[in-house]
């Protein structure tokens, strides 16, 4: 519940600006009146009586700390994020699964190589396989760029 009454006594630059009194209920020359009362369910009811003309600014204060707090949140998880890509054991386990993957495009696309194919044909087959096993970076792209990483495009003395 929000209460307006006249008091001309307050100074509102005061009121908004120093920071020693500013929204502090434990100073002496806290300038609102509020009260806590508790309700049911594990509620409290919170009352403030604001000086007159300070409700639309106190209305503006509480939208503003909510976008303050949304921002917050947005970097919190932000951070968070930073710091288990920078942390070494979520690099180090990220760097097996890409080798992971690389050694299986490459044992995949030599198996086809073995059979006979040409290496455009061995690399649809390849990739058609670890689609087949509904692998999430099973495309074209991906397993081309991986063996031509690992040197499988270069000529091999042995024959392909």
């Amino acid at each position: 519940m929000i209460e307006t009454r006249p008091n001309p006594s307050i100074d509102m630059d005061r009121l908004l600006l120093d920071v020693n009194t500013q929204f502090n209920p434990l100073r002496s020359e806290f300038l609102l009146d509020f009260h806590v009362s508790g309700a049911r369910d594990g509620l409290v009811y919170v009352s403030f009586a604001l000086p007159e003309g300070m409700t639309r600014l106190f209305v503006s204060f509480l939208q503003s700390m909510a976008g303050f707090f949304r921002f917050v949140d947005i970097k919190a998880r932000s951070a968070s994020a930073i710091v288990k890509a920078h942390d070494p054991a979520e690099r180090e386990q990220v760097e097996v699964i890409r080798k992971d993957f690389h050694k299986e495009v490459c044992d995949i696309f030599d198996g086809f190589r073995g059979q006979g194919l040409d290496v455009k044909e061995a690399v649809k087959c390849t990739n058609s396989t670890l689609k087949a096993k509904k692998h999430p970076w099973a495309t074209f792209e991906t397993v081309q760029k991986v063996l031509r990483s690992e040197g499988r495009f270069r000529r091999q003395k042995g024959g392909y």
